[in-house]
């Protein structure tokens, strides 16, 4: 399969930091919070650092039953893009902010999404960073979940979308092991390189539109650092697609196949689904689409690290 390798190299040195992996900080960062108070459950809240302790402002939903079970609920963490970083001096405006994508929208905006979240039993929490996703701060922020709330270890998973993909990509680089899936999309700046190895074992879906201008070959070196794990050195190969196309990558035979549409189904290790045309927001119609959540809901970590 033939890959696009000139810009190969362009992508591969596109780290924030310049040439080679990032060294990321790995010491805890949260602990439990005695700011917290828990009283809300099967609607959108948003919280300030003032009121929490945490190191991220954020939005929170818990499903019906949290107030009064003693059951552990799976999370699923949402890292937005560069047009909502920014601080919030208001739990309204914050609101607005972290609603603007993901679970949260469809909790807040549709009552579908409200009863698919709520019959699912999940928690979702969409933080918002001032200026740019570190993984320490990620780490920091789940620790503070985890300490917090009642989280199911084993069910964690990540997304994120444009710079919120590249921070999922960058958090799964240092701290992947902690995950039970991860859904990186439009994803905007390349891989480092090296062998993912903290995502051994865990399942990734990264979704793109074929001729976005953050370039696809960043999704693609990034699932790169994936597939070394299982011997696979090359590219997934991606023509220019007439139709929606996910492309899926086998643990046990080392080899990347193709399928039309967006396919959730099987125990790919790693798809990628590509849309055609230019658009960034590949997002709106992967989250619209329940079957992605279902793929999602459906991973569990066979042991937390």
């Amino acid at each position: 399969m033939l890959v696009r390798g000139a810009a190969l190299s362009v992508v591969l040195l596109a780290v924030a930091c310049g040439g080679g992996p990032e060294e990321f900080d790995t010491s805890p960062l949260a602990t439990r919070s005695d700011a917290l108070s828990i009283t809300v459950e099967d609607q959108v809240v948003a919280r300030l650092p003032s009121s929490t302790g945490a190191v991220y402002a954020y939005g929170e939903y818990l499903p019906p039953g949290y107030l009064t079970s003693t059951t552990h609920y799976p999370v699923i963490l949402h890292l937005n893009g560069a047009g909502e970083f920014g601080t919030s001096t208001t739990e309204a405006d914050l609101l607005n902010i972290v609603t603007r994508h993901g679970a949260l929208k469809k909790i807040r905006y549709t009552a579908e999404g409200k009863t698919y979240f709520g019959e699912q039993q999940v928690m979702v929490f969409t933080p918002r960073a001032a200026t740019s996703w570190q993984p320490a701060e990620v780490n920091a922020f789940i620790d503070f979940i985890i300490a917090n709330y009642r989280v199911d270890t084993t069910r964690i998973y990540l997304t994120g979308i444009s710079a919120g993909g590249y921070g999922s990509w960058t958090y799964a680089y240092a701290y992947g092991n902690r995950l039970a899936a991860l859904a990186p999309m439009a994803t905007n700046i390349g891989a480092p390189g090296p062998t993912v190895t903290r995502l051994l074992n865990v399942p990734v879906w990264g979704v793109h539109s074929f001729a976005d201008g953050t370039s696809l070959l960043a999704e693609q070196a990034w699932l790169l650092g994936v597939t070394k794990n299982y011997g696979q050195y090359q590219l997934v190969s991606v023509p220019t697609p007439s139709a929606s196309v996910t492309y899926l990558f086998s643990a046990s035979t080392h080899a990347w196949t193709s399928q039309p549409g967006v396919v959730a189904s099987g125990d790919s290790i790693a798809r990628l689904t590509v849309y055609p045309g230019t658009a960034h927001d590949c997002w709106t119609r992967t989250y619209d689409d329940y079957v992605f959540w279902d793929w999602m809901l459906s991973q569990q970590r066979g042991s937390v690290p």
